[in-house]
């Protein structure tokens, strides 16, 4: 466990986007935590379902949301009091939504600059206005930065034709 990620929930995290490189995916993994235990896992998802909705969040929210269907808790109790531990920024999407969902915490590892939805690129002011989430950043962000040129090294099979690498001799 790293001395910044005392409870290992980002570590976990880590291993779904080390799942999703695998996978040709985006190299992005979260879990969501409530009352110290994990309730939600997801990592990107976008290339298999050819639904570009499907984020690391978005598929660890639906699992959440069974969780709480499964022990007959309100959505909205757990979530106010739910923490995100994802690998990468999420984006604007995604990080709109977690505002709109009105979770507690968001704790990440490195900033995503072409389309963070919370500091990079996203004035998360325009959709903060009713809650307040508390963000932690930078927190294993090599790590992070590592998997995602490990992706983008490699020839990504589901990328469009004229989008993909042309590999030089």
């Amino acid at each position: 466990m790293a001395q910044d990620d005392p409870n290992g929930f980002l570590e976990e995290a880590f291993k779904l986007a080390e799942e999703a490189l695998e996978s040709n995916e985006v190299p992005v993994g979260c879990v969501f935590v409530f009352q110290g235990e994990i309730i939600g896992r997801g990592r990107n998802d976008v290339n298999r379902t050819k639904n570009p909705t499907r984020h690391a969040e978005m598929v660890a929210f639906d699992e959440l949301r069974e969780w709480c269907t499964n022990k007959g808790k309100s959505l909205n109790e757990v979530l106010s009091e739910t923490e995100l531990y994802v690998t990468l920024e999420p984006c604007i999407m995604c990080g709109s939504a977690m505002y709109q969902l009105k979770i507690k915490k968001i704790v990440y590892g490195a900033n995503n600059k072409r389309f963070g939805g919370i500091h990079s690129v996203a004035c998360k002011e325009k959709y903060a206005a009713e809650n307040e989430i508390e963000i932690v950043s930078g927190i294993m962000k090599e790590k992070a930065i590592q998997l995602l040129k490990d992706f983008y090294d490699k020839q990504n099979p589901f990328a469009p034709p004229e989008k993909r690498k042309v590999k030089k001799n």
